[in-house]
C-alpha cells in the first residue's frame, strides 16, 4: 500500500496542469499569474453563459435545468476527448519498463493511470459546472444540502464518461494491435468512433422525440437518458437518502469494476502495441539517399502519422471540413431552409445566400484552418530527442520551415478536396474558384506559422505523453485562442461588407490582402526569432 502510495504521488507530480507554462527564467509569477488568469477567465464565461439560461428558465420556475444542460455537456466533452486520450494515456506510456519492472500488480499500475486522468477531468469539469452551480445558488437560494451535494457530484461526474472512454480506448487499441500498421488503425478505428458518436446525435430528433412527447421538460429528457444527472437533479429537488447511496455506490463500484475487468487483459494489450513484426526477405539491402528537405518533411509526416492523439487533435477539423462539404452538396436546401427558419431576425434570403457563396467558402475554409493547428506541438514532441536534432548539420530556419511546411502539406488534400466539392456544386466563377485557392493555401501557412511561434516560445518538453505535449500546453492554447480571434475578427468585418454590399470579389479580394500582409509579418517574426528561441530549448 505504502509503495502504491508513493507511486501515485510521482505519477501526480508532472503533467496536472490545466494551463503549464515553461518558461526559460521559471517565474514563480509567470508560472501561477497567466494560469490564474486563464482559468478564472473561462470560468467567468461559463458564469456568463449560465447566467443567461437561468434568466430565461425562471419565469418557468425550471433553473435546474441550467445544471442538466451544463452537466450533459462536459460530460459529452469528456467523452469525446477521453476517447482517443485514454489510448496514449494507459497503454505504451514511456514509464512502462520501469512500473512493470517493480514488484506491484498491473490491476495497480493500471489504477495509477486511470486515476491521474480522473483528477484531470475532475480539474477540467470543475472549470465548466462550478459557475452553473454558483449562478444557480445566487438564483434559487437552494438549502445546505445542495453545496454538499453539489460538491460530491464534482468528485463523482467524471466517472461515468471516463469509464467509457477507457473501455472504448481499450476496444480500439486492442483491435489495431492485431494489424501491421498499429497506430494507423488505432487512429482510424477512433476517428470512425467519434464520427458515429456525431451522426447518432445528430439522428437522434425521432429518438428524443418519442421521449419528449411523454416529458414535461427538457430536464426530463434529459435524466431519462443520463442517469447521473437524473439523480444529481432528484437529490437538490427532493432529497433522500437511498437515492443518495445509490448515486454513490454506483459510480464507486463502476470505477472498480472497470478497474478490474481492463486489469484482466491490460497487461496483454499493453504489450500486443509493443510488438514488432519482423519480414523476412532475401531481397539485398540497398542504402537510399534523400535530400535534406525530403527527409525532414518524411520524419515530421511519419511522426504525425504514428500519434493517434496527433492525428485526430489536429486532423478531426478536416475531416468535417470534407464531411460538411458533402452535406451542404447534398442537402443545401435543407439546410438553408433551417437556417432561415431558426434567424428570422436576420434581414437575408435565400438569393442573397447564393449571391454570397463564396465568402461564405472563405469563411468554412478559415474556420478549418484556424482551429487545426499541428505545428503548435511539433516542437514539444521532439521531447528527449530535440538535443539530436539539434545537434544535426541544419540550420534551425531550415528544420523550422520544413515543419511548418509539412503542416501545410497535411492540411492542403482535405482543404482542396472539400473545396473542389463546394466548386463543382455551386458553379462558382473562375475568378472567384483562383481566390479561394490562394485562400486554402495562405490561411492554413498562417496558422501553422502563429502554432510554430508559440510552440518555440513556449515549449512543453517534459511531457510524459503525446496527449500532454498536444492537449495541455500553453502553445496549443494560445494558438487555437489566436486562430479563433482571427477568426472573429474576420467574420466581423465581412458581415459588415456584406451589409455595405460589396461584392463577393471585393471581399475575397481585401482579406487574402490583408492575410497577405498578415503573413509577410509573422515570417518576418519567425526568421528574425527562430533560431534564437530553438537555441534556448533545454530538454
Amino acid at each position: 500500500m505504502q509503495r502504491t502510495i508513493s507511486l501515485l504521488k510521482a505519477n501526480l507530480s508532472e503533467g496536472m496542469n490545466l494551463f503549464k507554462i515553461n518558461t526559460k527564467n521559471k517565474s514563480k509569477s509567470t508560472q501561477i499569474l497567466l494560469p490564474l488568469i486563464l482559468t478564472i477567465s473561462l470560468m467567468g464565461m461559463m458564469g456568463m453563459y449560465a447566467q443567461g439560461l437561468i434568466e430565461n428558465l425562471a419565469p418557468l420556475h425550471l433553473e435546474f435545468v441550467v445544471l442538466t444542460i451544463f452537466l450533459l455537456a462536459i460530460s459529452i466533452l469528456t467523452l469525446l476527448e477521453g476517447i482517443y486520450k485514454s489510448g496514449s494515456l494507459l497503454f505504451n506510456c514511456k514509464d512502462d519498463n520501469l512500473l512493470f519492472s517493480l514488484p506491484i500488480r498491473k490491476q495497480s499500475v493500471l489504477f495509477l493511470r486511470i486515476f491521474k486522468f480522473y483528477l484531470f477531468e475532475l480539474m477540467y469539469n470543475s472549470v465548466f459546472l462550478i459557475p452553473s452551480m454558483i449562478v444557480y445558488a445566487i438564483a434559487v437560494h437552494p438549502s445546505i444540502s445542495f453545496y454538499f451535494i453539489s460538491l460530491l457530484g464534482l468528485l463523482l461526474f467524471p466517472i461515468v464518461p471516463i469509464v467509457l472512454s477507457c473501455i472504448l480506448g481499450a476496444l480500439t487499441t486492442f483491435v489495431s494491435s492485431k494489424f501491421k500498421g498499429k497506430n494507423f488503425v488505432q487512429t482510424v478505428l477512433t476517428i470512425i468512433l467519434l464520427l458515429g458518436i456525431m451522426f447518432v446525435s445528430y439522428n437522434a430528433d425521432d429518438f428524443l422525440t418519442n421521449i419528449a412527447s411523454n416529458a414535461k421538460s427538457i430536464n426530463e429528457i434529459i435524466t431519462k437518458l443520463y442517469y447521473p444527472a437524473g439523480a444529481y437533479i432528484e437529490l437538490i429537488t427532493d432529497f433522500k437518502w437511498i437515492t443518495l447511496f445509490l448515486f454513490v455506490i454506483i459510480h464507486v463500484l463502476l470505477m472498480v469494476i472497470t478497474v478490474f475487468v481492463l486489469g484482466k487483459v491490460y497487461l496483454s494489450i499493453n504489450s500486443s502495441t509493443k510488438s514488432v513484426r519482423v519480414k523476412r526477405s532475401n531481397k539485398k539491402a540497398v542504402i537510399k539517399t534523400s535530400s535534406v528537405t525530403k527527409s525532414l518533411i518524411k520524419k515530421e509526416c511519419n511522426r504525425f502519422i504514428n500519434s493517434p492523439v496527433f492525428v485526430i487533435n489536429a486532423g478531426f477539423g478536416l475531416v468535417l471540413f470534407i464531411i460538411f462539404s458533402i452535406a451542404a452538396s447534398l442537402k443545401y436546401n435543407d439546410i438553408v431552409a433551417s437556417f432561415l427558419e431558426a434567424n428570422p431576425e436576420m434581414n437575408t434570403n435565400t438569393n442573397l445566400i447564393a449571391q454570397y457563396m463564396p465568402v461564405i467558402i472563405f469563411i468554412l475554409i478559415s474556420f478549418t484552418s484556424f482551429t487545426t493547428s499541428i505545428t503548435c506541438a511539433m516542437i514539444s514532441l521532439e521531447g528527449k530527442t530535440f538535443n539530436l536534432l539539434k545537434s544535426l548539420p541544419i540550420k534551425p530556419k531550415t528544420i523550422i520551415n520544413m515543419k511548418v511546411l509539412t503542416a501545410v502539406l497535411i492540411m492542403l488534400p482535405c482543404i482542396l478536396l472539400g473545396d473542389i466539392i463546394l466548386f463543382i456544386r455551386f458553379k462558382l466563377d473562375i475568378l472567384s474558384i483562383f481566390l479561394l485557392l490562394i485562400a486554402s493555401f495562405l490561411l492554413p501557412l498562417i496558422s501553422e506559422t502563429i502554432g510554430i511561434i508559440f510552440n518555440l516560445k513556449y515549449p512543453k518538453m517534459d511531457a510524459n505523453n503525446d496527449t500532454e505535449a498536444i492537449k495541455q500546453s500553453i502553445s496549443s492554447m494560445a494558438s487555437i485562442f489566436t486562430g479563433f480571434f482571427l477568426l472573429g475578427i474576420s467574420t466581423y468585418f465581412i458581415m459588415r461588407c456584406m451589409d455595405a454590399s460589396w461584392s463577393p470579389i471585393q471581399i475575397l479580394g481585401l482579406f487574402i490582402g490583408v492575410y497577405g500582409v498578415i503573413y509577410l509579418l509573422l515570417d518576418f517574426y519567425l526568421n528574425k526569432t527562430s533560431e534564437k528561441y530553438f537555441n534556448n530549448i533545454i530538454t
